[in-house]
């Protein structure tokens, strides 16, 4: 599924394509399931002779401001992604949804198993106001953190996934986060010392922003990126079960928390006494 780097590295790869300025003048919709509000027709209608003010992110939401005020809120999912495409070339095979602007590009909507969401709304808050702060802006301090986790029993695995308390991570960067910061996944939240939560932070702040630059180039494929091949070799902490640790060589393990396969090495991250 789409973390904070990929999703970041989509809405640069948009905002590089020059569409920002550029006017919807026609749409055609072949998955509308994929549309949550408003209705067919008026999201349409609400499109049509538009234009792009800028992109935002939101956690994992892409947010495409439009002149009028509105906002058209994407949510890629599992599979989802965002392509431009010159009238001359091929539209992706998976494309469900298009867009086309005034410049003759068209903005494909990509998405394999056919999860992703839009929405065309006045105010993005009604889909994200209940989101946690975001790991990359200035205000998440070491501080913040420990207040987040502290009195916390749940794994921190599971504390580092949850979007209503720190916005953008999932289930791949959490195991990474966790890595390089030498913490075992399963340590609740309130036994963190706090030399353990400033260094969780400075991997979280780290690990997504070099994410976010490696995964930058690879939006043009049309696929997942953190899980695409080019993706999966960046990753510190192997996703199988018995690979080398990158770190110690010892075999990696596995462990189920909360739903999660999370993986992680039993000897450079410990378990707490």
């Amino acid at each position: 599924m789409p973390e904070l780097p990929d999703v970041e590295a989509v809405r640069r790869y948009l905002v590089k394509s020059g569409i920002v300025g550029l006017k919807f003048t026609d749409l055609l919709v072949m998955w509308p399931n994929a549309i949550k509000t408003p209705s067919l027709e008026d999201f349409v209608l609400g499109i049509l002779e538009r234009s792009v003010c800028s992109i935002d992110r939101r956690a994992k939401f892409l947010i495409i401001r439009l002149d009028d005020g509105k906002n058209m809120v994407v949510h890629l999912r599992m599979t989802g992604s965002l392509l431009m495409r010159s009238p001359v070339e091929p539209r992706h095979r998976m494309t469900r949804n298009y867009f086309t602007m005034d410049d003759g590009r068209e903005l494909l909507f990509v998405d394999p198993r056919k999860l992703g969401m839009l929405w065309l709304v006045e105010d993005e808050n009604e889909l994200v106001s209940m989101l946690g702060p975001e790991p990359l802006e200035p205000e998440f301090t070491a501080d913040l953190l420990g207040q987040i986790l502290s009195k916390k029993m749940a794994p921190v695995k599971a504390l580092l996934c949850d979007q209503k308390l720190i916005a953008g991570i999932g289930n791949i960067y959490a195991d990474e986060v966790l890595f390089t910061s030498n913490i075992h996944p399963l340590t609740a939240g309130k036994d963190l010392p706090r030399h353990k939560i400033s260094l969780l932070r400075e991997s979280i702040v780290r690990s997504l922003s070099r994410a976010v630059d490696l995964l930058d180039g690879l939006v043009e494929q049309g696929r997942g990126l953190t899980e695409s091949y080019e993706g999966v070799v960046t990753l510190q902490v192997p996703r199988k079960i018995g690979d080398p640790c990158s770190s110690c060589g010892r075999a990696i393990q596995r462990v189920r928390i909360r739903g999660r396969s999370t993986y992680f090495c039993v000897s450079c991250q410990p378990r707490m006494n």
